[in-house]
């Protein structure tokens, strides 16, 4: 059974701040304005028997302006959702204005993950990754090489509440935003440099990192991660 179509604008998104004029115009700018995910810029999940993350398409829907992955049983098995971006490039910004439910078992994220993951680099890079089930803290990760080895920052907030997360990504750099706000600079040998990366939106299952990560009798039927907008911007020239 497919979670209830609800109004997530309930709660209005606060104004938006001003991005850099360095970064120019959007090459994608979506406020999700129609009433299904638009499938020449993002493919959605689908991955019901996945043993990490398993995601259902049924749990991707789109109304009132808004992007919604909702984690939930589904025929008695515990999936949520998923989009990523058909756009994959090296250096950028991106941009998404996002907010999380509380609950047990999810973790709302925004993140880059490479085109082939491996070739030429294993890298990924989240700069919003909402795993505490109060919604009061959010991880930044860089993650990069074979071994995985990972550098963190955290940053805390009401994310049940909106908040607009912000990547930078130039040569030798990464700068992470939280509502115009810089939070995190990183210079150094994690930074990717060859692969061609995309924007992904998951609202994760999250019981494969142990039982005090999945669903509990206190989880909600329905816990949804909601997308007001998702912005990409190409590198200036010259950078």
């Amino acid at each position: 059974m497919p979670p209830p179509t609800i109004h997530p604008k309930s709660a209005a998104p606060s104004p938006e701040p001003a991005t850099p004029a360095f970064w120019g115009r959007p090459v994608v700018d979506d406020g999700f304005d129609g009433d299904r995910v638009d499938p020449r810029t993002w493919l959605v999940y689908d991955y019901p028997d996945a043993r990490v993350n398993p995601r259902t398409k049924a749990a991707t829907t789109v109304a009132d302006g808004v992007l919604k992955l909702t984690g939930g049983l589904y025929r008695g098995r515990d999936l949520s959702g998923g989009i990523a971006s058909r756009l994959h490039q090296t250096h950028g910004r991106w941009e998404v204005r996002m907010r999380a439910e509380r609950g047990v078992g999810y973790a709302a994220v925004a993140l880059l993950w490479p085109k082939v993951f491996g070739h030429p680099e294993f890298a990924e890079i989240n700069f919003a990754e909402i795993i505490d089930p109060d919604r009061r803290d959010a991880g930044l990760f860089v993650h990069y090489g074979p071994r995985g080895t990972q550098l963190q920052r955290d940053v805390r907030g009401d994310f049940t509440a909106w908040h607009v997360f912000a990547l930078d990504w130039l040569p030798h750099r990464l700068t992470f935003w939280m509502d115009g706000r810089r939070i995190w600079s990183y210079r150094g040998p994690l930074t990717p440099e060859r692969s061609k990366m995309g924007l992904a939106l998951q609202n994760d299952q999250v019981c494969d990192r142990g039982a005090g990560f999945c669903r509990s009798r206190t989880t909600p039927r329905w816990v949804s991660m909601y997308v007001d907008r998702a912005r990409i911007y190409r590198a200036p020239a010259g950078q």
